[in-house]
């Protein structure tokens, strides 16, 4: 077990059970993200959210009560934390995090990594960005996903994501005051916004280009319906996804959610 912060007081740590439920943490720590990028701690922002620390309660020898971060990490996933720790600014990212999460009322001594020996799962799991236009159903959707990616694998994960992104899709549109029908599926209200929200209309160099890449986009976002209802667990479908390809769905809808939170972010 590497710490990766420490605080006061006793250096001994055993960790114990999680805090809160898996969907409970995930959306407190999207809310921690958001903060720590607010006060420009960006780095320390991107660890947090790119990581799947466990919250879990901490004592020692001494009945002490305190928080710790837990990651039993991949090998992969390991050997990288354990390099980046060297660096300075890692360094001071991680004590950042410690103080926002004792900020949100969990008193983090420690943030620890530990090494899955057990474990033969070759794909990690995906994280979706903490996203500035959202809505509670997307929160809990992309909680869900987050969860059931970590403990399932990723084909449980395509049906929540389908959901956030529909969810995203309607809040971006409904804050931007353009219309639209109850009922419009992913596919139609993708279009609305290419078409009408101000964010998506370029004019700089490669305009033509960059509308044509959307273009190539709209392409996935039609396959999400039909990927969803006949290959996910969403329905009693005989034939479902392999790990693969429900994560190259996933990772495909997380690239397009990056792409338009960026994109509307500026004129949010």
């Amino acid at each position: 077990m590497i710490r990766l912060y420490t605080g006061s007081g006793s250096q001994e740590v055993q960790v114990v059970d999680k805090v809160l439920p898996d969907k409970a943490w995930a959306i407190e720590k999207r809310s921690i993200v958001r903060l720590l990028t607010a006060r420009n701690c960006r780095k320390a922002a991107a660890i947090l959210e790119s990581t799947l620390f466990e919250l879990c309660k901490g004592t020692n020898g001494f009945n002490d009560e305190f928080c710790v971060l837990y990651y039993h990490a991949q090998l992969e996933q390991y050997v990288t934390i354990v390099e980046e720790y060297e660096k300075r600014d890692v360094k001071i990212a991680y004590q950042d995090i410690a103080e926002a999460v004792t900020e949100a009322n969990h008193y983090i001594r420690f943030i620890v990594v530990e090494l899955d020996t057990d474990s033969n799962v070759e794909v990690a799991p995906v994280e979706s960005p903490s996203l500035e236009i959202s809505s509670d159903i997307v929160q809990r959707a992309l909680a869900d996903a987050e969860q059931l990616i970590h403990a399932r694998g990723a084909v449980s994960g395509v049906d929540r994501v389908h959901t956030a992104f529909h969810g995203y899709l309607s809040a971006v549109a409904t804050k931007a005051a353009i219309p639209f029908p109850e009922d419009s599926s992913v596919t139609s209200l993708f279009k609305l916004l290419r078409d009408k929200h101000p964010a998506l209309v370029f004019r700089e160099p490669r305009a033509r280009d960059i509308d044509r890449v959307l273009q190539s986009m709209a392409s996935i976002i039609d396959s999400l319906n039909p990927v969803r209802n006949r290959a996910s667990v969403a329905h009693p479908n005989k034939l479902v996804l392999e790990e693969p390809e429900a994560m190259l769905i996933i990772n495909s809808v997380n690239t397009l959610l990056h792409y338009l939170d960026a994109r509307f972010r500026e004129v949010a």
